[in-house]
């Protein structure tokens, strides 16, 4: 049992570390930025809805969102084309694992925080128009972001000192 443990935790090392260098040098522009968070947005979305029983309100998002989820999956579709060529598509699934594997760790160490967050972003989108989703999963939290740091939004600092 130990054994096929340990196969598992390597299985998604690897993984992990395959999606992060596969991307490592993307996000040169808005819109492959906006893809890469609404992508780990509705992935957090998808674990929050196995784990926190939160399945009507994943279904009701990603009716709402259906148009805006589709462009941005294509947008990544064709980003991870341009950076891969041939191995886009299992370079892109190997991203999109990770992304589920690491929400998934988050859930289970930190469940009820986890569940409480997810359900408030949940809430958070019911106000929301469709045009709205890329700039509301770009402004989540450093630590709720799961993509790459050259997709991140630029941080600016403010020397208080003087």
């Amino acid at each position: 049992m130990r054994g096929k443990t340990l196969g598992f935790a390597a299985a998604v090392a690897i993984t992990a570390l395959m999606a992060g260098s596969a991307v490592a040098a993307t996000c040169n522009d808005g819109s492959d930025k906006a893809a890469f968070h609404v992508r780990a947005l509705q992935t957090d979305l998808m674990v929050a809805a196995l784990t926190c029983e939160a399945r009507p309100e994943y279904n009701s998002f990603v009716r709402k969102f259906r148009a805006s989820l589709v462009d941005h999956g294509m947008a990544l579709k064709v980003l991870f084309k341009h950076l891969h060529g041939g191995k886009a598509e299992k370079a892109l699934n190997a991203y999109v694992t990770a992304l589920a594997n690491r929400a998934s760790q988050r859930s289970i160490s930190h469940r009820d925080q986890y569940c409480e967050r997810t359900l408030r972003t949940f809430t958070a989108l019911q106000g929301l128009k469709p045009a709205q989703l890329a700039s509301f999963s770009m402004q989540r939290p450093v630590s709720d972001v799961d993509v790459p740091s050259t997709c991140r939004p630029e941080v600016i600092v403010v020397d208080t000192s003087k």
